[in-house]
């Protein structure tokens, strides 16, 4: 007889169980059955995978390679079946894109709808960079666009890759039009972050991303705790808050919250915060091979909305000015 998977299986529960009687309850079989199926189990190895007593059953020490074993080859399986399972489950002419809020993530699901082979693109929108991870993980994303900041790299988890898109983006901040500090900035177009020590942040709350530790660091590095009273990820909330005169934010150049003609936004004299951009990709996904013309169209994706963000800054400055 030669060892199947069901075989390993049933060695695995009787250890779990410790007598042939209990893992025979589980299994919905008669003990004499799975006893006779054991033994035949053990002719198969060439000896004794288990001693018996009143009170159950020990792995020998065959037993207990044996069982190790079958134990690492069981969830080798289940974890191929499940990834399997997860490719079959999507239709070859679609592809699952995760990413951070942000304006190019429309743009890269434009152009994969613009694409021959594509018939359906499906987003998912995750500020956790450890979540969008787990994602591509476990096969329910193909690609994800992340974002990186120095010091909190994330670690890859098996089976996933990645590719910058942007080296650096730096941070900027977003004020209403007529705030005094965009007045008196508006023909350098960039301010000293010192310069804000005693305005009101909002933003985004805490997450695993590090920003939030480099931005207090980089506060106290200018010289001032950051008055950080207000969260929210509701996009219209942070604008209002701004845009009413309330405070400041930090946002990305690329950012949907800078489309708004009331406010302005300024460069950060130095560049102290800045992250760079990743298009990750599962390599078990049947998508996989598109990786290169995905990460063509983030970049595409990202230069566009950068453009169009920098027009409508100038535009506005001018209006101001």
């Amino acid at each position: 007889m030669n060892v199947e998977l069901r075989h390993l299986r049933v060695v695995v529960l009787v250890a779990e169980a410790g007598s042939v009687g209990r893992a025979a309850r589980w299994l919905k079989v008669s003990q004499p059955s799975l006893t006779a199926q054991l033994k035949r189990i053990e002719a198969a190895f060439g000896g004794e995978l288990f001693e018996r007593s009143r009170t159950g059953v020990t792995p020998t020490a065959l037993g207990r390679y044996a069982v190790d074993r079958a134990r690492a080859i069981l969830v080798d399986v289940d974890h191929l079946s499940a990834t399997v399972s997860a490719m079959t489950a999507v239709e070859s002419s679609a592809v699952r894109l995760g990413g951070f809020p942000t304006a190019p993530m429309s743009g890269i699901a434009s152009r994969l709808r613009d694409h021959g082979e594509i018939e359906q693109v499906s987003i998912e929108v995750e500020w956790s960079t450890s979540v969008l991870l787990q994602q591509l993980e476990s096969g329910r994303l193909d690609f994800a666009l992340l974002r990186e900041f120095p010091g909190f790299e994330p670690r890859l988890p098996s089976g996933v890759e990645a590719t910058t898109v942007v080296e650096s983006e730096s941070a900027y901040v977003v004020m209403s039009a007529d705030h005094p500090l965009a007045v008196a900035s508006r023909h350098r177009g960039e301010i000293e972050l010192a310069a804000l020590c005693d305005e009101e942040w909002i933003g985004e709350p805490p997450d695993d991303s590090g920003f939030h530790v480099l931005f207090r660091a980089a506060c106290e590095e200018a010289g001032f705790q950051p008055k950080v009273e207000h969260h929210s990820v509701d996009t219209s909330v942070l604008m209002g808050f701004v845009t009413s005169g309330q405070g400041v934010a930090l946002v990305s150049p690329t950012s949907y919250r800078m489309l708004s003609t009331d406010v302005t936004t300024r460069t950060l004299t130095g560049d102290p915060i800045h992250r760079r951009l990743l298009l990750a990709w599962s390599t078990e996904s049947p998508r996989a091979q598109m990786a290169r013309d995905v990460h063509e169209m983030a970049a595409a994706a990202y230069e566009q909305a950068f453009t169009e963000h920098a027009r409508r800054d100038q535009h506005q400055r001018m209006h101001v000015a």
